[in-house]
């Protein structure tokens, strides 16, 4: 940075931290612009360090657009094909290419190498970051952008959560059956005692999401808890309210098509996106609906692997599949 720019950068930086000293934000924007144009590292530590009590200031709005759609399940895996039909809805509607970003891995892209060992492990400076990482993938994809993942939503201090409604438009949740999951794991290969690990949570660690960047590989966790958990986390009522969010039966993506299709326009539509899609474009959308997943997995789950899963799993088993066919 020349001497000029840091001269500039630093008179910026007094001036923001002043507003922030005093709670008198009126020329916050045009300083904290300013100090973007000079030094946009700076300008990210404020936002850093501060996310938690800007998200609360009306008059910052400007640092924040609800333009994410968050599509998440308990395997990422699962969140492809809504995520698919979704991108092809906003196509029809609106001719926008809505980027699909998978959010830990983003936030291992965007991050520099040294920002990124304070968030190795699943701690406090972890958890007291997830506003900031979504306002620097806002700032990276300004527009409507769906963003996945497999974390449990969490309350961290009771004023910290995985994400907020002044970040999120709204969210869909893919619920699947663990059963199903249980025996597609198996059939990827992992054996049955890991399988249990992964569904049951009995190890009690999170999954690492992971990236290579200038030669090196970056993690950070990405803490799906249990199945249980999982899905009683973003199916909470208070959760969904908040966050404009709905929870989608995968099978029903599957065999009732058209119908979702129609459900998941109309949470769009409600949720503030100018979404007109008229029956013509659904059932395309549904006609043009390929995939081999339609040929019913057969279950390879025995009667003790049952009972371990309706142990851990059962309460939100009878809750969601009671009504539903058996698998």
């Amino acid at each position: 940075m020349s001497f000029l720019n840091n001269i500039k950068s630093n008179y910026r930086t007094k001036l923001l931290n002043q507003a922030i000293e005093i709670k008198d934000f009126s020329d916050f924007k045009e300083n904290f612009d300013a100090l973007k144009k000079i030094n946009l590292k700076v300008a990210n530590k404020f936002i850093k360090y501060n996310a938690t009590d800007f998200i609360k200031n009306e008059e910052l709005n400007f640092l924040f657009n609800e333009n994410t759609v968050w599509v998440n399940s308990f395997r990422k895996k699962d969140t492809n094909l809504l995520s698919n039909f979704i991108s092809q809805i906003f196509q029809l509607t609106s001719g926008l290419e809505v980027p699909n970003l998978d959010f830990y891995k983003e936030v291992l892209t965007i991050l520099d190498e040294e920002e990124i060992n304070d968030y190795h492990s699943f701690n406090d400076i972890f958890l007291k970051s997830h506003y900031y990482f979504q306002m620097r993938i806002d700032s990276q994809y300004p527009g409507i952008k769906l963003v996945n993942t497999n974390s449990v939503f969490f309350e961290y201090n009771k004023n910290i959560h995985f994400t907020h409604h002044r970040l999120s438009r709204c969210f869909f949740y893919v619920i699947k059956h663990p059963y199903q999951i249980f025996t597609e794991m198996k059939n990827e290969g992992i054996e049955t005692q890991a399988a249990l690990n992964i569904l049951c949570n009995f190890e009690d660690r999170p999954n690492m999401a992971s990236i290579e960047k200038n030669g090196k590989k970056l993690s950070c966790p990405e803490d799906s808890k249990s199945w249980q958990t999982n899905v009683s986390s973003w199916t909470n009522e208070n959760v969904q309210i908040s966050l404009r969010g709905i929870t989608i039966y995968y099978d029903d993506l599957l065999y009732k098509t058209e119908d979702k299709l129609i459900e998941i326009a109309a949470h769009l539509k409600e949720s503030g996106f100018e979404i007109e899609l008229n029956s013509i474009n659904i059932s395309k959308i549904a006609d043009d609906f390929k995939t081999l997943e339609k040929e019913k997995t057969i279950m390879t789950i025995s009667n003790k692997e049952k009972k371990i899963i309706d142990r851990e799993c059962g309460d939100l088993i009878e809750k969601y599949f009671s009504g539903k066919k058996s698998i």
